[in-house]
């Protein structure tokens, strides 16, 4: 491949099905990882909500019940999270939303969760106010600290910015997009505790593949992380010994990974 993202003279038909398998394993990795880092997410968003607003039956249709700063923002977040709710009350199939309302005229935040994709549960999260969001990224400190050493806070300004592009890679694989070359719209904040043990540093490009399957280990089960890990270490290792032509270092380039990362970076344990 070229910086032009064409296919390098020689490069043989075997190596673009290849390349194409890859990207598509690669997605199928992330997305898998994605989805059990927005299942233990959402987990905790609804605990925390449901503690403070538990007596207030839809308190996530309230305006008050949020940061009202970002009247926009919010505006479309309430107009979405009633036509959720509306569309499964007048389902003909049976659902847990048309339950609870027939039952009890409302719809705990923890049932609701459940049918938001990614990017509503985040703009939910993004809305929230501060104690809130405070409240949370204390419970997702407890991922943080089962895959890292924390000194540092993990802030809720640092755990929006990464969970802001771990939704644009998710969106990547979810609509089967090209992954090599894809970049977010916006580096994820420095975390010094993360960052500096990948040799990251404040003004190194954040914005890659690489940048956010590191950041999953704050939202994963070590478990969960290893399996990710050794699956992405696989799948490169394998690549590079079927490619002719094409440098696999190209490819680890393309996704933000460092040179011969699969030959420098071990397995890791998986119990």
């Amino acid at each position: 491949m070229s910086n032009q993202n064409n296919y390098l003279p020689g490069t043989t038909f075997d190596e673009i099905t290849h390349l194409y398998y890859f990207d598509k394993e690669i997605k199928h990795a992330l997305f898998r990882a994605i989805t059990e880092a927005e299942n233990h997410i959402k987990s905790i968003l609804s605990y925390r909500f449901a503690e403070v607003y538990n007596n207030k039956p839809y308190a996530y249709l309230d305006i008050n019940c949020y940061d009202n700063s970002k009247t926009l923002e919010l505006g479309w977040l309430i107009s979405r999270l009633t036509k959720i709710i509306n569309s499964n009350k007048k389902s003909k199939k049976n659902n847990s939303i048309k339950h609870y309302v027939k039952k009890h005229n409302d719809v705990p935040i923890w049932v609701l969760i459940d049918y938001l994709d990614f990017g509503e549960m985040n703009t939910l999260i993004k809305n929230l106010p501060v104690f809130l969001q405070n409240n949370i990224a204390k419970n997702i400190c407890s991922f943080v600290s089962e895959n890292i050493h924390m000194t540092a806070p993990f802030t809720p300004e640092i755990m929006i910015s990464f969970t802001e592009n771990i939704r644009q890679i998710r969106n990547i694989c979810a609509h089967n997009n090209r992954l090599l070359d894809s970049k977010c719209k916006s580096d994820i904040k420095y975390y010094r505790d993360l960052h500096s043990i990948y040799g990251i540093s404040k003004n190194s490009q954040r914005n890659n593949t690489y940048n956010v399957f590191l950041c999953l280990q704050c939202f994963l089960s070590k478990l969960q992380y290893a399996q990710l890990h050794n699956t992405i270490r696989k799948r490169i290792s394998t690549l590079d010994n079927r490619l002719n032509t094409i440098d696999i270092n190209t490819i680890l380039k393309s996704l933000g990974f460092p040179n011969d990362w699969h030959i420098n970076t071990p397995t890791l344990k998986q119990n």
